[in-house]
């Protein structure tokens, strides 16, 4: 793995998973395999192929993990989009507490089948 200020390459292996923190404003660039990656308080998922990236415009954990084999990305920081918003803000509305107590729960690890 390497890890600068700017850019990070990660290297996981099948179901492992990271978790990255402060990630807003950042890319994710899949350079193989393929990657789920989940916007803690977000309900939209994505899966990323080689080739494919995606942009973090959430200041919320973004969890990324490789499935169907290992899987190789690199995460780009400062692209300039500065659209970071929590799912909140992107909605319009205010949490309800429901929401609020879900958004505390999160899970340390995954497994696909």
């Amino acid at each position: 793995m390497l890890l600068t200020a700017q850019r990070a390459e990660l290297n996981l292996a099948d179901d492992e998973v990271a978790r990255l923190t402060d990630a807003c404003d950042s890319r994710l660039e899949v350079t193989q395999g393929f990657v789920w990656v989940t916007v803690e308080g977000d309900r939209n998922d994505v899966v990323l192929a080689p080739g494919e990236s995606f942009l973090i415009d959430s200041r919320d954990i973004v969890t990324v993990s490789a499935i169907r084999g290992a899987a190789a990305l690199r995460v780009r920081a400062d692209v300039g989009a500065g659209r970071c918003r929590t799912p909140a803000e992107r909605a319009g509305a205010r949490p309800n507490r429901l929401q609020q107590m879900l958004a505390s729960i999160s899970l340390s690890s995954v497994a696909v089948a």
